[in-house]
């Protein structure tokens, strides 16, 4: 008795856990799903800008360039894509820094209502932007800045500062304040405290809230056709245009040159992140060195 006891003992136990988890199985399912429905429009993009018809068609038929050098070298398309790189540009500088007042002064500062200002300063996120297209116009109207840069500049930094404050707010937050004591006790202003120590720590993050604006600024139509005027266009407003009454490969052919530059962010951004682990990792490392 005892014997078979002690052989039952010795048997190796089943394990219960090895099974089929079909929640995940069905949560990765669902993921690759939305994941090819984001992808796919853009990748078939990509095939149809070196078609050699004057029309979008997929699959492509023959291969040429000839749409890539027009989107180069035609000025009605070197126009609008040089303005939006500038009114992307001015959009994102002015966004950076009326951001990162706006986060000082909501992380560090004692302001009154707090909370309630860091709502009102994000709430452009929560409004529809054809709602704040239609509210800036009747401001503009009677200013007379529809259709000036600095109107088109000031909408659009409306649109993208929230993402900034949102960005460097969470990275202040997770800042190490006794750097900035350090700097302070040793005789440093605030301005050199902020330039030298705060600034230089959290680049990360305003390189990243730089890169989401610019995008935006970039990729902005609605805003645009409210305030663009009838002087100028913007890219997007182009390529709108052209789909309503032009469809060649033009379009496909700015579509991926932007696409690439896009995937470039991507990768440039990746490896921020991963310079950044290891800086850390490595000033880690000479701390438990030193200790």
């Amino acid at each position: 008795m005892n014997d078979a006891v002690a052989k039952s003992k010795e048997r190796p136990s089943v394990d219960k856990s090895i099974g089929v988890n079909y929640p995940k199985i069905l949560l990765g399912v669902f993921a690759g799903v939305i994941f090819t429905f984001l992808v796919v429009p853009s990748v078939i993009t990509v095939p149809m800008s070196f078609s050699n018809t004057r029309f979008l068609v997929f699959p492509p038929k023959g291969f040429t360039l000839t749409w890539y050098s027009q989107f180069l070298i035609d000025e009605e398309w070197v126009g609008p894509t040089l303005f939006s790189l500038k009114l992307a540009i001015c959009t994102t500088l002015v966004s950076l820094i009326l951001g990162f007042m706006a986060s000082l002064a909501l992380v560090r500062g004692s302001l009154p209502g707090r909370k309630f200002l860091n709502i009102l300063f994000i709430s452009p996120i929560m409004i529809p932007v054809i709602i704040i297209a239609f509210a800036v116009y009747g401001i503009y109207a009677k200013l007379n800045l529809i259709g000036s840069t600095v109107g088109l500049v000031l909408a659009h930094a409306i649109y993208t500062t929230p993402f900034v404050i949102l960005v460097i707010s969470a990275n202040l937050y997770r800042f190490d304040i006794t750097l900035e004591m350090a700097a302070r006790n040793l005789g440093a202003s605030a301005f050199k405290t902020y330039l030298f120590i705060t600034l230089p720590v959290i680049k990360t993050g305003i390189i990243t809230a730089g890169i989401f604006c610019f995008i935006m600024s970039f990729d902005e139509l609605v805003l645009a056709m409210f305030l663009i005027g009838t002087k100028r266009l913007t890219l997007p407003i182009k390529m709108f245009s052209q789909l309503q009454f032009r469809i060649d490969p033009v379009v496909a052919a700015a579509s991926t040159v932007f696409i690439m530059a896009a995937f470039a962010i991507i990768l440039g951004l990746g490896f921020l992140r991963r310079e950044r682990k290891a800086i850390v990792s490595k000033e880690k490392g000479n701390d438990s060195f030193e200790q």
